[in-house]
């Protein structure tokens, strides 16, 4: 029947599944900046307090940071494994249209 189904762009698809993988890729790789922030701040007129409020906030950070690289990369498996069957059932229906 006309209209049945769905009407997916798998190219699209596609390239939010790269796109998506780069960024998981480049917040897990944050990590090693968040020590050269310390060592910008330094200790301004001899006193620590600024850094160490930049410590604070790099713990917690960091800590949090490992909570959204699991999430991004669960959001970015289901994705994939999406546009692999899409992709997968795509062209078992173009071998066989009925």
């Amino acid at each position: 029947m006309a209209g049945d189904g769905i009407d997916v762009d798998v190219d699209d698809l596609r390239t939010m599944v790269t796109r998506l993988g780069n960024f998981k890729t480049e917040f897990e790789e944050i990590g090693g900046d968040t020590d050269d922030v310390s060592d910008a701040v330094g200790r301004p007129a001899g006193r620590s307090e600024l850094r160490d409020k930049v410590d604070e906030f790099q713990s917690g950070w960091d800590g949090n940071r490992e909570v959204v690289v699991e999430d991004l990369d669960k959001v970015y498996q289901h994705l994939k494994d999406f546009v692999d069957t899409i992709g997968e059932l795509d062209v078992e229906l173009a071998k066989d249209p009925e």
